[in-house]
């Protein structure tokens, strides 16, 4: 190949990564661009593309305003079981191919009567049918691999049948299938970037109703830790609770529980850190403390409270946030927490970044995100978030003997 050749298959490789990254509506408002095109209309007549669904794709039945919704933030599709397990999409965009009839695309080309303009026209909508049945393709192979991989877990809804998952590993796994099963997926490269790409900011809804992010479905060891962590702490708070247990389990006690009985091997100071970053108190301050939060809470990781944080981190979805000091501790008549503030929001995002904002009414959290370090956490709630928060409330009272001092009134119990 030469420099030309080379320098051209370099640039369409980074207008396709840049494709891949496209936000599903962003994505849907291309693909109707495409088809409202004349040319495209017309070759539709005429039978020289022909518009057909991927094979094995589905798409959701329900109401389309709801299912809009559902694209709209972020949710590519829902699993659902039968004998196998089936994906169902959001949006017809994100399941359609276009076969070309290149017998009839070269009688049309050569017809005398198109303008050069108008044959530009025609290869610039190939171009870019090309590009959303890569994206397509790409993105159902993705998702194939990952239901069929974590299937366990699809089976069953439990994050503890989650497998330790890379993207590379994925990648991997995939090439080996498609070469066996002699696949038209072979035709292009499936790698952990195009995967990193594809499934970013993306989630999927599970056969049991749960929204869950494509990212979850990649486990890290110390996440799948951090999961039977808190299963092993949820059981010690109830036999602590009934008199079953006299104290808390030490790190070192929690590291062998985790290798009886899970067989997992994890050394005592990568416990402690897994046990830190849920924000769960160390042995000698849990003996007295056992309460808020509660263990069953499923908090996303600990990001720094400012405004580029909450625009990469926060979701736009429902849910109950906890804004914390960093490191620093507030003395409560029970005892010292890290938590200042408990919310809930129908927008994460939206009301994290107001409470960023010059306009924020609480001055409490403007003097502390502007004299400390501050950091925040969340759980996702689709439905019932205000009741959540107040369950949430009333249990840190319980613990600490107050509401958290930025919290002014308390939370209503509908919502």
């Amino acid at each position: 190949m030469d420099e030309a050749g080379k320098r051209n298959e370099l640039i369409g490789k980074i207008i396709l990564a840049d494709f891949l990254e496209y936000r599903l509506g962003k994505f849907i408002n291309f693909v109707s661009a495409v088809e409202k095109q004349p040319h495209y209309k017309e070759m539709i007549r005429e039978g020289i593309i022909i518009r057909k669904p991927l094979s094995g794709a589905k798409i959701l039945s329900a109401e389309k305003e709801s299912v809009a919704v559902l694209a709209g933030d972020g949710v590519i599709a829902k699993v659902k079981k039968d004998s196998d397990f089936f994906i169902y999409y959001t949006n017809e965009c994100f399941s359609i191919e276009y076969i070309v009839d290149n017998e009839k695309l070269r009688r049309i080309i050569n017809d005398v009567k198109l303008t050069e303009e108008e044959k530009k026209n025609i290869r610039r909508i190939l171009h870019k049918l090309r590009r959303i049945n890569t994206r397509n393709l790409i993105t159902h192979e993705i998702l194939k691999g990952i239901v069929e991989y974590q299937s366990d877990y699809f089976e069953s809804n439990n994050d503890l049948n989650l497998k330790l998952l890379s993207r590379l590993k994925l990648a991997r796994t995939m090439a080996i299938s498609n070469c066996k099963e002699n696949s038209h997926s072979s035709s292009f490269v499936i790698d952990a970037s195009r995967i990193s790409r594809v499934t970013q900011g993306l989630s999927i809804i599970t056969p049991q109703g749960k929204e869950v992010s494509l990212k979850s479905l990649f486990p890290t060891k110390r996440d799948i830790v951090k999961r039977h962590i808190k299963v092993v702490l949820n059981k010690e708070k109830g036999d602590i609770c009934n008199v079953k247990l006299k104290k808390p389990y030490t790190d070192e006690e929690l590291r062998r529980k985790l290798k009886d009985e899970y067989d997992i091997s994890i050394t005592r100071r990568e416990v402690a850190y897994c046990r830190k970053d849920l924000g769960i108190l160390p042995y000698s301050e849990r003996v007295n403390s056992y309460g808020y939060p509660p263990l069953l809470a499923n908090y996303s990781k600990i990001y720094p409270f400012t405004s580029a944080s909450v625009k990469n981190n926060a979701p736009t979805r429902p849910g109950v946030y906890e804004l914390r000091l960093n490191g620093n501790r507030i003395e409560y008549p029970k005892g010292c927490c890290q938590t200042f503030y408990i919310g809930s929001a129908k927008n994460l995002r939206k009301r994290l970044l107001d409470h960023l904002s010059q306009s924020s009414k609480n001055e409490g959290i403007k003097r502390f995100v502007k004299e400390k370090s501050c950091v925040f956490r969340y759980v996702q709630v689709p439905r019932g978030w205000v009741r959540e928060e107040k369950s949430f409330y009333n249990l840190f009272i319980s613990t600490y003997g107050d509401s958290p001092v930025c919290n002014h009134v308390s939370p209503k119990a509908s919502g």
